[in-house]
């Protein structure tokens, strides 16, 4: 695997890597064009929520009892 890739991909705002893992699962997980290009525009959708305060995203830490 290549190390440069990855921390290149760990200096990405938190929001921004989940975009990236989106895109990188879905790229395996051969789903129709369709379903791939609806996945696509719900992140799209999300990332845009959390950068006009619309929604808010939660630390993974606080979520555990």
């Amino acid at each position: 695997m290549d190390r440069l890739l990855i921390d290149k991909a760990m200096e990405m705002p938190p929001i921004q890597r989940v975009a990236l893992a989106e895109l990188l699962l879905a790229s395996i997980d051969h789903e129709e064009d369709e379903i791939s290009e609806t996945w696509i525009s719900e992140v799209n959708e999300r990332m845009k929520a959390v950068h006009e305060g619309r929604a808010t995203l939660l630390d993974f830490e606080s979520l555990l009892p």
